[in-house]
């Protein structure tokens, strides 16, 4: 009888990082993204492997110019990457085509942009419709119905955007974004709107669990990251650091140390390679001085 050949798990082959991300519930992920937008200059993001779990709700962090806004215009296809991949998909994180782009962007990702605007003097409703003929989709009465349930916009459909605070604004269109009903809802910081707050966070957890949605959101305030199921920073277009649970004194003390004041990018220097050495065989070598 012949035993079967057992392997030791130390000699199995290693798994690569997209190995590793196919089998677990992924909803995006990219391999070594890279991204330069000047040669001459420092990429905007650097060898970037990171991968979102399913139904998570995501906080990035980092300083002005670490590449929050960059990774999240890759991860919606906005910006094609330099170098690497960008997978996404709901559930098994399929790769983009160049001809799926547009089609995916509409059905599997909403986008919240950092320069994005509502129309101020139409109602919020009005800003839903307008989104969902956008998007190639008739306005769902009961889907607008049930996405501003969620958010808490249900009594706010006839009020125009203009009178509303800075978080409802950003909440219209976080509900713009969601009509479709994507895998992945990306939101970055409204450009003069401020940090998103607290109460918009806890509003983008509530997204998570009713819809199944994966939210990647971009803030600068403990409070609101402290409620997310991780926290990424980011410095340099690197992540630098990953923290799974946090609670708000943790992120707090390490957002101080990850970007204290004394942080700076570092300068791109770009490598030059000197040109071999040719050695002259009929030159003796000169001798190395004898070591005291």
């Amino acid at each position: 009888m012949t035993m079967p050949r057992i392997t030791h798990p130390s000699r199995t082959r290693k798994r690569t990082f997209r190995q590793r991300a196919d089998e677990c519930l992924v909803a995006a992920y990219t391999t070594g993204l890279t991204k330069t937008f000047d040669p001459a200059t420092a990429p905007a993001l650097d060898n970037v492997n990171v991968a979102f779990r399913a139904g998570e709700l995501c906080a990035l962090m980092g300083p002005s110019g670490s590449g929050k806004s960059t990774l999240l215009a890759c991860l919606a296809g906005h910006e094609p990457p330099s170098v690497g991949r960008v997978y996404v998909g709901r559930g098994d994180a399929r790769p983009w085509l160049p001809q799926q782009i547009r089609q995916i962007c509409r059905g599997e990702v909403g986008f919240v942009l950092s320069h994005a605007r509502p129309f101020l003097d139409r109602s919020v409703e009005e800003n839903l419709e307008w989104a969902a003929a956008l998007a190639g989709s008739p306005a769902d009465a009961v889907r607008i119905e049930r996405v501003t349930e969620v958010l808490g916009l249900t009594g706010d459909l006839g009020t125009p955007v203009g009178r509303l605070s800075a978080d409802r604004r950003h909440l219209t269109m976080c509900a713009a974004a969601l009509l479709p009903d994507p895998g992945v809802l990306l939101v970055d910081e409204i450009e003069g709107g401020g940090a998103m707050t607290a109460e918009t966070f806890a509003v983008l957890r509530e997204c998570t669990g009713e819809f199944g949605t994966t939210v990647i959101a971009v803030t600068d305030r403990p409070e609101a990251a402290a409620l997310s199921d991780r926290v990424m920073f980011l410095a340099s277009g690197r992540i630098v650091g990953i923290v799974a649970r946090p609670a708000e004194d943790v992120v707090h003390e390490l957002r101080a140390s990850f970007f204290a004041a004394r942080h700076r990018p570092r300068p791109y220097v770009p490598v030059t390679r000197r040109p071999p050495r040719t050695v002259d065989p009929h030159v003796p070598a000169t001798r190395r001085p004898a070591e005291r």
